[in-house]
């Protein structure tokens, strides 16, 4: 009896973390040989895990399916709030350059609500790169992070905006008529992606995905900007990039697909 507890003590922990991770996913809940099956550990091991998480309440049980209690929303809750958004994003934004080597940035909607503001920017190593000054702030309609963030409100919040935003060209490519700006918008909402190709800068292009907050709010956007020639060249490794990594700092604040 020693010889297996001391052989099965280490495990306890990750164990149990990786329970709570998939119980995370799985909001529905799962019985015990769903969850035996899914993390590849005996029943009889996971009796004891699941008890003790149980009792403490980071564990509910109804009938046979065990979801996450209050207790693991609690210290969720806790861990979060004392956490700005750039601090949940940033391993993610090195991650992402990393994988791409192109400058990854963080942006949120100003206070005015008529600009985006970039609050983090990872840059790429590479000489022939885009940059950009944190704090940097850029006009809605004309950028991919803005037509984001203008995408996600509401439809009197944009009529109101057109009425008093003058959309001033840009580039050739900018989008100056209210109409095919909401076209456009509507597709950014159905694609999950805001996508530019030399619309507010000539030699750059941008790509932006939506972070969630766990009431669905759009919280902030995860950009990659990339200079033209490779934006073109690579249009749906840079989309699938941004995505990915978007929804994956949205799983974290506690997002998910329900919500």
């Amino acid at each position: 009896m020693n010889t297996r507890t001391k052989s099965e003590g280490p495990m306890v922990l990750p164990r149990a973390f990786a329970l709570l991770r998939l119980l995370a996913e799985e909001t529905r809940g799962l019985n015990l040989s769903d969850i035996s099956g899914r993390l590849d550990v005996p029943k009889s091991s996971l009796s004891s895990t699941l008890k003790a998480l149980t009792e403490q309440m980071f564990l509910e049980r109804e009938g046979a399916l065990y979801t996450l209690g209050p207790e693991a929303y609690t210290l969720s809750a806790k861990i979060l709030a004392g956490r700005s958004i750039r601090q949940v994003a940033q391993p993610y934004l090195k991650k992402t350059m990393e994988a791409c080597e192109e400058t990854v940035l963080l942006a949120v909607l100003d206070s005015d609500m008529r600009h985006a503001t970039y609050i983090d920017c990872i840059e790429s190593p590479k000489a022939v790169r885009f940059a950009v000054t944190v704090g940097t702030r850029r006009p809605l309609y004309a950028n991919a992070c803005g037509r984001l963030f203008l995408a996600h409100q509401s439809k009197e919040f944009r009529n109101e905006y057109f009425k008093e935003v003058k959309l001033v060209p840009v580039t050739e490519k900018t989008i100056t008529e209210p109409d095919d700006m909401e076209a456009l918008l509507t597709k950014i909402r159905t694609d999950g992606i805001s996508i530019t190709l030399g619309d507010y800068s000539h030699d750059a292009g941008g790509f932006a995905a939506p972070i969630f907050n766990s009431d669905g709010d759009l919280v902030a956007a995860l950009t990659i900007e990339v200079p033209i020639s490779r934006a073109l060249r690579e249009t749906e490794r840079f989309k699938d990039a941004a995505i990915a990594s978007a929804n994956a700092i949205s799983r974290l604040l506690g997002h998910t697909e329900e919500g």
